[in-house]
């Protein structure tokens, strides 16, 4: 326990740290389709090498995209993590540079059955966020009286999570995921006429959202291949179809330059209503020397076209996929006279399609990762992952963004609920 004492206070002063950072991730525009941008499962060290984590397990990393992959945890887990980045958005004619970071996830896992048996996680995480500001030239409906008009977004929707990995055979593990999902969107869209007028109008909309989700993995994982040295992983993970409740608020109000309210009207008044999330399905594959290296990828499927609900929503529901692949390479983990040796190195590259048509056309990201885990006593590590990628294009009438993203996590592993024979 006095190990516990130790790390404790880094973790919280951590933590301290990551809340301080601003609230929001960086505006993006990208975020005002459907619920906004929604995050991959995937930690520090899965964004290191392309997100991939549906088929590579590890004893000293806990897995929050397959929960069958838990039984590998035989230690307490405990993991933190945060986001920050820099997003430069172009039209083709006007250029934008946005910076912004938050907390990304509190995780832990623990065993329940010693051995690999079962094991048990719990954790929060954002599961979509809504950040974005966007002005533009419009003229006044039924006149043509030009207008400047702002839309504005915030919020999104966070994931509180129950996992459970079971072990069947030495081959054969099964997972499951309880999700209780919750947030609010608060959207606005302001109408300025372009003369001096002192007032201007605006709709103020705000709706939140709650319900559970459940998904299921699997992982086949077969050890001692080629004369004992290498592993194969096949994994797969299913998310069943959820319907949030969802209750929509919505106002029109007269401003004033400043942006005081000077009178209103309700619209809508906490009306009750359901946002289907579609249901989603991946795979992965995964090869290696075990705590040596790693090569692995992944494919998920997003079928939105049943996505339905949210009233503000723009762009045409359609099919999306996320894909990733990835390597990560541990010279040497138990040489403690060479440090360097003891630092798992990843990197990988990820290539997404969104699950919404914009001007009739999809909008494709494409990156590049590289990540670094840092051990710092015991099994415990510094973790950090870099994503550099694209999304959108001028070629096709869109606005293109390219980003610059760290992933920042801290890893503590220790024995913890263990009865001790020797004092």
């Amino acid at each position: 326990m006095q190990r516990c004492k130790r790390v404790f206070p880094s973790i919280f002063l951590f933590l301290f740290v990551a809340l301080a950072a601003k609230a929001q991730v960086a505006s993006s525009p990208f975020s005002k389709f459907g619920i906004g941008e929604i995050y991959g499962s995937g930690l520090a060290q899965n964004q290191g090498m392309g997100g991939v984590g549906i088929s590579n397990p590890s004893s000293s990393y806990l897995n929050n995209q397959n929960p069958a992959l838990l039984v590998f945890n035989r230690n307490t887990v405990f993991q933190g993590g945060m986001q920050i980045e820099n997003r430069k958005v172009t039209d083709g004619i006007a250029n934008q540079s946005f910076f912004g970071g938050n907390l990304n996830y509190l995780a832990m896992a623990f065993p329940i059955i010693p051995g690999g048996k079962w094991t048990t996680s719990v954790g929060l995480t954002p599961y979509s966020h809504v950040n974005y500001n966007i002005s533009f030239a419009d003229v006044a409906s039924g006149s043509n009286i030009p207008i400047n008009r702002q839309e504005t977004g915030t919020g999104g929707i966070n994931q509180f999570y129950w996992s459970n990995g079971v072990a069947l055979s030495k081959w054969l593990s099964l997972g499951v995921k309880a999700s209780y999902l919750f947030g609010t969107i608060i959207t606005q869209d302001i109408n300025k006429f372009t003369n001096t007028s002192t007032t201007y109008g605006s709709v103020y909309v705000r709706d939140y959202f709650h319900g559970g989700n459940l998904s299921a993995g699997i992982s086949f994982h077969k050890d001692s291949l080629f004369h004992g040295k290498y592993r194969v992983n096949v994994g797969a993970v299913y998310s069943l179809k959820s319907d949030l409740d969802a209750q929509h608020f919505s106002r029109y109000q007269l401003n004033s330059t400043s942006g005081a309210i000077i009178d209103s009207a309700t619209i809508d008044n906490n009306i009750g209503s359901k946002m289907t999330l579609p249901k989603n399905f991946g795979v992965g594959l995964s090869f290696g020397k075990t705590d040596k290296w790693t090569l692995a990828g992944d494919f998920t499927y997003l079928d939105f076209r049943t996505f339905n609900g949210f009233i503000n929503s723009i762009g045409v529901p359609t099919i999306g996929f996320r894909s990733g692949v990835g390597a990560e390479l541990t010279p040497d983990m138990l040489d403690y006279t060479n440090y360097l040796s003891r630092v798992t190195y990843r990197i990988g590259a990820a290539y997404e399609k969104s699950p919404y048509l914009v001007n009739g056309g999809p909008v494709m990201d494409k990156g590049v990762t590289f990540g670094l885990s840092l051990p710092v006593g015991g099994y415990s590590a510094v973790d950090i992952g870099v994503k550099i990628g694209k999304r959108g294009t001028v070629l096709q009438n869109l606005i293109e963004e390219n980003y610059f993203r760290v992933y920042f996590g801290i890893t503590f592993n220790d024995r913890w609920f263990i009865k001790r024979k020797f004092d």
